[in-house]
């Protein structure tokens, strides 16, 4: 039978009550009339909910519940004696209920999904769960991965990762050893961490520095050491909003002090249906369809390098029409990157 289990709302006060119930027929050392389990969802609603007065007649309502297929329980609650309420399977819990075949390609997909991000210390406590999950789902069918996530196992500073989260979650100050690529030497510096950030398959963390008084944004794979601050103390982010700073750009990199700029481009008809389907940012807009199949599309976003990457990744399929500061140093690369194929 397809589950339309979903469907039908229900409120904590009837799971806790069907809780209860379970809990009671899964205790075979006594025998329970309608009156005990009562009692019990009584007791069990005032303890959490400061709720009293439950009838009789709610209590059959949920057993009826529990027996249906509309939550997917189907438990097997008999009478005996015409009096007491049992599980005829002693085996039986509605917290021990077998996995459709639908429930475990669902849970195949996640699985493929949350093992990308299995680097992080706040997803090992998982490990046996997801082995056990997999060692169902692989027992009853065939599996077979179809969900491939863009990723880079070899990548440096990857290591860092559930270390940061962890600092992050704690709130806690950081001595970070960081050698950039234009140093040949490490520098060792306070830092407090806010945010990680993938893009481009590369990890990043974005925090304050005491040193430069402002916002620093850290590659990982820069990162040699970080250890915690014993005696520094955690400076709270009061600088920006982490949505709204990732929503007003492309990539990482970007001055506090900058402020949006609309951005117009032109797109050919070759590559329209991919910048209309991935936009550069949210904020994407189209202003003009024109007859030979090209668009015009604006944005409000801070111009950084990551914005002149990502058009340039298009070459000649995108032309900057604005702002006239980007469109000059989008001509530049491209003429200086033309010098480099001459003959």
């Amino acid at each position: 039978m397809e589950k339309e289990k979903l469907a039908m709302p229900i409120n904590r006060n009837v799971l806790m009550r069907i809780r209860t119930i379970d809990a009671c027929l899964r205790r075979r050392n006594r025998r329970w009339t309608l009156e005990d389990l009562r009692k019990a969802c009584e007791e069990a609603l005032y303890d959490f909910e400061g709720i009293s007065g439950i009838s009789s007649r709610t209590v059959q309502r949920d057993i009826e519940l529990m027996r249906s297929d509309k939550l997917g329980y189907n438990a097997p609650i008999e009478v005996v004696d015409r009096k007491y309420y049992i599980y005829s399977d002693p085996e039986y819990s509605i917290t021990e209920l077998p996995l459709t075949q639908d429930d475990l390609a669902q849970l195949s997909g996640a699985l493929d999904i949350i093992n990308h991000y299995k680097g992080f210390r706040g997803l090992q406590g998982l490990d046996d769960t997801l082995t056990q999950m997999r060692d169902r789902i692989h027992s009853q069918e065939s599996h077979r991965q179809v969900v491939f996530i863009d990723t880079n196992d070899r990548l440096k500073g990857l290591e860092f990762l559930s270390s940061l989260y962890d600092f992050i979650v704690r709130s806690k100050p950081l001595l970070i050893h960081y050698q950039s690529f234009k140093s040949e030497r490490v520098s060792r510096f306070k830092f407090s961490p806010y945010l990680l950030k993938e893009y481009n398959n590369r990890w990043f963390v974005i925090g304050y520095s005491p040193r430069l008084k402002d916002i620093q944004v850290l590659a990982l794979d820069r990162l040699k050491q970080i250890e915690e601050d014993m005696g520094g103390t955690y400076v709270e982010n009061t600088f920006f909003e982490p949505n709204d700073y990732f929503d007003a750009m492309v990539g990482v990199t970007r001055n506090l002090k900058s402020k949006k700029e609309r951005v117009t481009l032109w797109v050919d008809a070759n590559q329209a249906p991919y910048v209309l389907t991935k936009p550069f940012l949210s904020s994407q807009e189209v202003i003009e369809y024109r007859d030979d199949g090209s668009v015009i599309v604006a944005m409000e976003l801070i111009l950084n390098l990551e914005l002149e990457r990502a058009i340039l990744g298009y070459a000649n399929h995108v032309e900057v029409i604005a702002p006239r500061s980007l469109r000059s140093s989008i001509a530049r690369r491209i003429l200086h990157a033309a010098t480099r194929y001459k003959e």
